[in-house]
């Protein structure tokens, strides 16, 4: 895969996480607040993602239509679903630090520290190499 491939997975992840969040705040009682929080945090990244491949004379990948969401019918359905979107964003960036140098590694490490803490908000356990199967 090149750069921009990879770059593009992470952005598609984006464009799950920015869904998710909003299912999530919408549909669980008590999760709107956090839910809210991660909302503005991926749709800002999909948006930096989004104008870095368009700089880069890319079409960034648009989402999908829907994702599914038989998977969000409580707390803990929805904090699992968070934990795992956060976590293919952590491999996704993680592929990139490892692939890329410059402004793309820089802004990978950032997107997997994110990552990493957002999945520990929503309950996920610390893990010595986030993003690392």
């Amino acid at each position: 895969m090149s750069r921009v491939d990879d770059v593009q997975v992470w952005l598609a992840l984006e464009h799950e996480a920015v869904w998710l969040y909003g299912v999530i705040g919408g549909r669980v009682g008590g999760l709107a607040e956090p839910a809210r929080t991660s909302y503005d945090a991926h749709r800002a990244a999909r948006d930096r993602l989004t104008a870095a491949l368009a700089a880069d004379n890319a079409r960034p990948v648009g989402p999908e239509l829907g994702y599914g969401n038989g998977r969000i019918n409580g707390r803990r359905a929805a904090r699992a679903a968070a934990v795992d979107v956060e976590h293919r964003i952590a491999a996704a960036c993680v592929r990139l630090v490892g692939s890329t140098s410059g402004t793309t590694r820089e802004t990978a490490i950032d997107g997997l520290r994110r990552a990493a803490l957002a999945a520990l908000d929503w309950g996920d356990r610390p893990q010595a190499f986030p993003g690392l199967d």
